[in-house]
């Protein structure tokens, strides 16, 4: 039972008038207020089973197994696989030392004198730093890109692997080796030879890989050593050289570097990239150079031609400082690291990569010395295999930033990952899971390239684990495919950290925003709050009904209204925010959605800009009033009362996803699923017996890039009534339904339902377990 009372000092008056006069009082007023969110009863750890971590009542897209990645043969290279996860991070294993580059950074060499170009791959929001582009044809967007890199030593031979993203025609892609040995001889040089356009300074020995050609030659004079043959793995996307130690012996510590572009029609050496490509005279010709670390290739990392900004540290190339970043909310848009490859786009540029050379110490691989799995705290990316059959590459988007379908194709998917210093993989209680998905245009480095205060906030203050998805692409709304990849990475996160599967939040700007309606709202008994920021109400833009207008067809037009759904949050807590010069979310349409908690009596915290807009607001690095409010509450399990409501359109079979249960009631179906259809089921159980609740309206001003309105709702709970052996459920197009008993707290209850149509109710476990068939209208029946 729930019961509302006004904020102290307000008497009367409508919520979007309390709004209206607020929103004119923040205008010139900038004094915090904080109202804190309460809990309601929840729920103990509970984790799917066989995945410790990933909560109960997630679609089967989230426990489905990850595919096995194609692998050489034994025969070709007779070593482990079991790189690492984490992108820009090396380990050994069994004879071999495995790298793993990053993927979708194959942009070359600094660009534009501003250092900032869009290329021909699809984000227009996530910017990328080199200045290469790849001719049209089997490229695909991504001819260059080594996903993974190894050295092997094994049966007197040395063995030098390289894995690319995307291998359509094993004809277009090159890799040179360079060694730098402890030998006197041959005489160490400098450039790099096969036409990379490289330098490093201490080189003895080249490594020249295409599919057609593999050649061994000294560095400094360019005298060839021995001919030699590339093992080719098509389904593996490997390239693959064995050296025998009569050739090439080896010993000590070497320093090796490995690059990567186009090679020429007879696979000899790098193509020259043509200027309508990026090329330019006298500079390389490399798309991508490995051995990159992830510590180089941080978040921040400004393009060597631009000053970073007032404040931020002063080296360039190695990252940027983030303490005045942290305390100042300092903008660092024009330094955000958004493909990880800002490092390399600067150093390209200078032609000198001595600085990413990998130490190869022979005496450890004969031994088959073995290191642990790199899990670093901070920012990362990391990569998974995907289930779905895509294709391979980048291709672009029809239109310009619409909902489009997936872009970026490859089997194996990026993700990005901030981990709290504090964080301990043997806690017993887990580490909170934080989502944080990125907006349209964007990609999943938008949080750590634009708004690193916002990681501060949302993850290392609260010592949360935080993840951004890519979803294959800048604008698929997290539909379709790119709720599975939502899925995908978060069965990952429970695979590989440790996390409580029952304190999880769900956040984003924008695009991210309306994920943070759509998914916690078809999903509401896996969040313990969420936090939209600036998030459209619809898959579109919508100003008020009926002016409103959706971003792509299909299930964006048809299933893409979250204000239906709000009826779902009765248990998760919501922070948003909305800015009143908002040009691509208007603030019509935001008031609205606070207005539906409003209404509900549901809790929420609105942060309301009278002087924020859309672009600029997600650049100004500054969300605290909303962040501010993000607690640790813990999800609720089976509640007394609750409603859901879905789009059954939005169920997938083949996909694995789909709203189909929530809390106690489970196996639902509607009997009309047509685009655009809401059905909905209202229960409420007697065993389980809700405290009633004394509603609060707050409203106040607060301090952010610019002052603000608060609005709020609190609940304040009271005494609980006794229970009682009831069932009462109401239903709107349902077909089919189950009831956990057990869960509900009922063994022999007296069960009441209105239904606008038959249904069949399955109640599972008590008294009266079994299937009854529910007429349309009013009915009851005991089930003793």
């Amino acid at each position: 039972m729930i019961t509302t009372r006004g904020a102290k000092g307000r008497r009367g008056g409508t919520p979007r008038a309390a709004l209206t006069l607020a929103l004119l009082t923040a205008l010139c007023i900038a004094i915090a207020i904080g109202v804190p969110a309460a809990s309601a009863s929840t729920r103990s750890a509970d984790s799917v089973p066989g995945i410790l971590g990933l909560p109960t009542g997630v679609p089967p897209a989230a426990t489905a197994a990850e595919p096995a990645l194609p692998e050489p043969a034994t025969a070709e290279w007779p070593f482990p696989n079991n790189f690492s996860r984490t992108e820009g991070t090396g380990l050994l294993a069994g004879g071999a030392s495995l790298w793993t580059d990053f993927l979708y950074d194959d942009h070359g060499p600094l660009g534009s004198p501003v250092g900032i170009i869009q290329s021909s791959k699809v984000s227009n929001l996530a910017p990328v730093h080199g200045g290469f582009s790849y001719p049209p044809g089997p490229a695909k967007n991504n001819g260059a890109d080594i996903f993974r890199a190894a050295v092997g030593y094994a049966h007197n031979a040395s063995y030098w692997r390289v894995d690319w993203n995307t291998l359509a025609d094993p004809n277009l892609p090159i890799a040179e080796w360079t060694f730098g040995t402890e030998s006197a001889t041959p005489a160490a040089g400098e450039a790099w030879p096969a036409n990379a356009g490289l330098r490093t300074a201490g080189i003895q020995y080249a490594l020249i890989v295409s599919a057609q050609h593999a050649e061994l030659v000294q560095a400094a004079s360019g005298a060839p050593v021995a001919e030699l043959h590339t093992e080719v793995n098509l389904a593996a996307h490997s390239f693959i050289v064995r050296i025998p130690t009569t050739v090439l012996p080896v010993s000590g510590r070497w320093k090796v570097h490995l690059a990567a572009g186009l090679a020429n029609a007879a696979g000899t050496e790098f193509q020259t990239v043509p200027l309508e490509d990026g090329g330019l005279p006298g500079r390389t010709n490399a798309y991508n150079a490995t051995f990159r670390s992830y510590q180089q290739e941080s978040e921040l990392v400004c393009p060597s031609e631009q000053l970073p900004v007032s404040g931020l540290a002063t080296e360039l190339g190695e990252g940027l400082a983030v303490e005045d970043v942290e305390t100042n909310h300092v903008p660092v848009a024009e330094c955000g690291n958004m493909w990880m490859e800002n490092d390399q786009a600067n150093t390209l540029a200078a032609g000198d990569v001595s600085k990413y050379g990998q130490t190869v110490e022979w005496a450890k691989l004969a031994g088959k010395a073995k290191t642990p799995e790199p899990v670093p705290t901070g920012y990362s990316n990391r990569w998974y295999v995907s289930p779905l059959s895509l294709g391979e590459g980048v291709i672009n988007a029809e239109g310009n930033n619409t909902y489009t379908g997936p872009t970026y194709l490859g089997r194996v998917q990026p993700y990005a990952v901030y981990v709290p210093s504090t964080y301990k993989a043997a806690s017993t209680s887990g580490t909170s899971l934080t989502w944080i998905l990125h907006s349209l245009g964007a990609n999943l480095n938008q949080y750590g390239g634009v708004a690193p205060t916002q990681l501060q906030e949302e993850c290392q203050r609260r010592n949360s684990i935080c993840a951004t998805t890519e979803g294959f692409s800048d604008g698929q709304w997290y539909y379709g495919q790119a709720q599975v990849d939502f899925w995908d990475v978060w069965h990952q996160l429970a695979t590989n950290y440790t996390l409580n599967p029952d304190t999880t939040v769900i956040s984003g700007y924008s695009m991210g925003g309306f994920a943070s309606y759509k998914l916690a709202l078809e999903y509401p008994e896996l969040f313990a709050q969420a936090m939209p920021l600036e998030g459209p109400v619809i898959c579109g833009t919508r100003i008020t009904p009926p002016f409103e207008s959706a971003a792509g067809p299909g299930q964006c037009t048809s299933d893409g209204n979250t204000t239906p759904l709000i009826v779902n949050a009765k248990w998760i807590p919501y922070v948003m925010t909305y800015g009143a010069i908002d040009e691509l979310v208007p603030f019509t349409g935001g008031v609205e959605q606070v207005d539906a908690f409003n209404k509900l009596g549901y809790r929420y915290y609105a942060v309301l800009y009278p002087a924020e807009d859309h672009m600029v607001f997600a650049v100004q690095n500054d969300f605290a009033p909303a962040t501010s409010q993000l607690g640790s509450l813990a999800r609720v399990k089976n509640p007394g009362s609750f409603t859901f409501r879905w789009y059954p359109d939005t169920y997938s079979s083949s996909l694995g996803i789909g709203p189909t249960h929530d809390y106690w009631v489970s196996s639902l179906s509607a009997r009309d699923g047509s685009p655009g259809k809401l059905a909905s089921v209202s229960a409420s159980s007697g065993g389980l017996p809700e405290p009633e609740h004394t509603v609060e309206h707050h409203t106040g001003v607060a301090n952010g890039p610019t002052p603000a309105v608060t609005d709020s709702l609190t609940w304040t709970p009271g005494a609980t009534p006794k229970g009682a052996q009831t069932l009462t459920l109401s239903l709107t197009d349902v077909a089919a339904l189950a009831v956990d008993m057990s869960a509900a707290k009922l063994n022999c209850p007296t069960v009441t339902v209105t239904s606008d149509g038959p249904a069949t109710l399955t109640l599972l476990g008590g008294s009266g377990a079994g299937a009854v068939s529910i007429p349309a209208g009013k009915s009851s029946f005991g089930t003793c």
